[in-house]
């Protein structure tokens, strides 16, 4: 009895002892995971304490000092944030996330030349996985002054990079339709549709472009969507029977016209420059139109080496075939498949995902 009494007395101290050194090596961490956690809470006070005291104990930790100028930008404490984002950089020259945020901060500022140079820097950085990210500030950044075509095609390279990017996929539709492009807004809406990302909004947004192309049957079907969708919201109600409203004058309307009276609306001569083009060289060659299918993008690159290198690692590591790389304005995307049908197309996409390969459903 007296033997095991001693041996507890002697192990008291000694687990006391790790403990403690255990807690003082992560101190900086656990501090840092509690302002993420107030910052997630939009509890920004407690964030930048509990940052603040992180970065105390761990100096030479750009995360940290990451995460403080980030609180400080939702504060508006502009020059704090600056200051923060620098010494992450000044810590890690390499830490482009930082610089990424440096650069949206003086987007927000209205600091227009520091933030286009900062983000460029951002976009040079290969190994970056954000590049979307960056390629979406850039174009917030053009548009805001007033620069809608390096807007636009900022806004499609952020896509073509993260075609999971929604709220960029978003922005371009709504920019298409602002210059008169439907056909254009369709194809991305048609895209997030295919992917299954859909709600009462973009199926509104995808009957608009339907009636502005004149498709009216199609039109109302996707209104139809958005009134029978239990999300669907009172204010969206009232613009799907307003739009709805719409297209049955405008569909009466072109059946109670005479026919030498029938024309096209205007808004279907609208077409895409990818389609203008296709239709140019159709009617030149007097041929068949080349047959489109349903793929599966597997990566977007910067350089055609790129995009090369990863066809062939998915070749080589999981034997598949038919993949193709097709470059578009400054993008080498990386395609899979030739499907006839969504439904094969997403039916092979669930078993990419089962091997860890993750895609987004196009329609070439």
């Amino acid at each position: 009895m007296i033997r095991w009494f001693l041996l507890f007395i002697f192990f008291i101290p000694l687990s006391c002892a790790v403990k403690e050194e255990n807690v003082g090596k992560s101190q900086w961490q656990y501090n840092y995971d509690l302002g993420m956690s107030s910052y997630l809470a939009k509890n920004y006070s407690e964030a930048i304490s509990h940052f603040f005291k992180a970065s105390q104990i761990a100096p030479n930790e750009p995360k940290v000092w990451n995460a403080l100028g980030l609180v400080y930008m939702e504060v508006k404490e502009y020059q704090k944030s600056e200051n923060a984002f620098l010494r992450a950089l000044q810590v890690n020259k390499d830490y482009t996330e930082a610089k990424l945020n440096l650069g949206l901060l003086y987007y927000r500022q209205g600091e227009y030349d520091r933030a286009i140079r900062v983000l460029r820097e951002v976009l040079e950085d290969e190994a970056f996985p954000q590049k979307h990210m960056a390629f979406y500030y850039l174009g917030k950044v053009y548009q805001a002054l007033g620069n809608s075509k390096e807007y636009v095609q900022n806004l499609q390279k952020a896509t073509n990079y993260n075609p999971m990017f929604v709220e960029a996929q978003m922005e371009l539709a709504q920019a298409y339709e602002s210059e008169g492009d439907f056909q254009s807004a369709k194809i991305v809406y048609q895209t997030l549709i295919n992917n299954n990302i859909s709600s009462p909004t973009v199926d509104l947004n995808m009957a608009r472009v339907e009636y502005r192309l004149g498709n009216y049957a199609s039109a109302k079907g996707y209104i139809k969507r958005v009134l029978e969708d239990r999300q669907t919201t009172s204010q969206l109600k009232a613009q799907a029977y307003e739009l709805l409203s719409e297209v049955l004058i405008a569909e009466q309307r072109l059946l109670s016209a005479p026919k030498s009276e029938t024309t096209t609306p205007k808004s279907v001569q609208t077409i895409a420059p990818q389609e203008r083009t296709y239709k140019e060289d159709y009617s030149k060659s007097n041929t068949q139109p080349p047959l489109k299918f349903y793929r599966i993008q597997l990566g977007a690159f910067s350089s055609v080496g790129s995009a090369k290198a990863w066809k062939e690692k998915l070749e080589r590591e999981l034997n598949l075939k038919d993949i193709v790389v097709i470059e578009s304005p400054g993008v080498f995307k990386v395609y899979y498949g030739a499907f006839t049908s969504r439904e094969d197309a997403i039916k092979e996409l669930e078993r990419l995902k089962n091997l860890n390969l993750y895609g987004f459903i196009v329609y070439e």
